[in-house]
């Protein structure tokens, strides 16, 4: 016996309605899916692109480390060359260079050359650096043609400047009147180089154009006007 034409027509149309409910359901759980997917693949390259940052930052720094380092060792170096026997005249403007260094500069510097660091802090104490040598009393003789300065300097071997090693002096002897003061155009003064070596004093000997005018109120003398190490 067949059904009745509505029941079949509501039974068709369950149907169909069942089709396209499974239908939207899977495509609903097809779109939760991708979903889901999207989401771990987008955190996935979210962490990635993380990760590679953190890297390149990584670069950056050493990459910094490394220019900075190179540039404490150039300006250490640029000093230390700055420092000669020629430049000794203008060792002041080392010593301010110097004292505006970072401390990694100085640091470097003192790897590079100490000595010349020495040298420039013993400079730097100016009459403290001179405090450092002890002359001896001068023995004056003439001939009146020419007259002859002899004499002793030390250095105090407990000054810094001692570990420098031996020196090579620059000494000026000279006469004039006791109570004046030398003029520094006097024709009656020379000059001699003499190494010193730290702890024995080292002797010299400087000859002077005879002062027609001497008396017995003339002396002579002499003074350190520089020091350089020989090894500079």
């Amino acid at each position: 016996m067949s059904a009745p034409a509505p029941l079949r027509a509501a039974t068709v149309a369950g149907a169909a309605l069942a089709v396209i409910f499974i239908i939207l359901s899977a495509v609903v759980g097809g779109i939760n899916v991708w979903r889901s997917h999207s989401a771990s693949s987008y955190e996935a390259q979210a962490e990635q692109a993380q990760s590679e940052k953190a890297a390149v930052d990584q670069q950056i720094t050493d990459a910094k480390t490394r220019l900075d380092a190179a540039n404490v060792h150039k300006d250490a170096k640029a000093w230390c060359d700055s420092v000669t026997r020629d430049t000794a005249a203008s060792i002041r403007d080392a010593i301010k260079t110097y004292d505006s260094a970072t401390q990694a500069v100085k640091d470097a510097i003192h790897q590079e050359c100490a000595p010349k660091e020495t040298l420039a802090n013993a400079q730097r104490a100016g009459a403290g650096a001179d405090a450092a040598f002890s002359p001896g009393v001068p023995e004056c003789t003439t001939d009146q043609v020419t007259t002859t300065i002899n004499g002793t300097i030390t250095l105090n071997s407990a000054s810094p400047i001692s570990s420098l090693g031996p020196l090579e002096l620059t000494i000026s002897g000279y006469t004039l009147d006791k109570g004046t003061t030398l003029n520094p155009s006097s024709p009656y003064q020379g000059t001699t180089t003499v190494t010193l070596t730290p702890g024995t004093p080292a002797t010299f000997t400087i000859s002077v154009p005879y002062d027609p005018a001497m008396t017995d109120k003339t002396e002579c003398g002499f003074t350190m006007t520089s020091w350089w190490p020989t090894s500079l």
